[in-house]
């Protein structure tokens, strides 16, 4: 939780990311199961604009996938991210070093 944040979120840009289905795009696959065009896009929550997007196949990627690559093109020293909890059950990156939980 941001309130456990040791200093809380002062000094700290925000970013905020969000993934979103493409509407019309789900269609059933042969073997039963659906597939859909889904986009993930990276916000800067003060200056309240979309920095980073990228639009995907469920056949091919996945999410979390999307996201880590985005996250990756970023400067994220001294920023905090926020993304639902499908992000927070393993470290994006091998050595990250969190200030505070990045799961509640």
């Amino acid at each position: 939780m941001i309130s456990q944040i040791p200093g809380g979120t002062d000094g700290l840009d925000q970013l905020v990311c969000d993934g979103k289905t493409l509407r019309g795009s789900a269609i059933e696959t042969d073997d039963g199961h659906h597939r859909f065009v889904a986009q993930v896009t990276v916000y800067d929550r003060a200056l309240g604009v979309a920095l980073a997007q990228k639009a995907y196949d469920t056949s091919d990627s996945s999410k979390r996938a999307a996201l880590k690559e985005l996250l990756s093109t970023l400067e994220l020293e001294g920023v905090l991210i926020q993304a639902d909890a499908l992000h927070t059950t393993q470290a994006y990156f091998t050595g990250a070093s969190p200030r505070g939980p990045t799961s509640s």
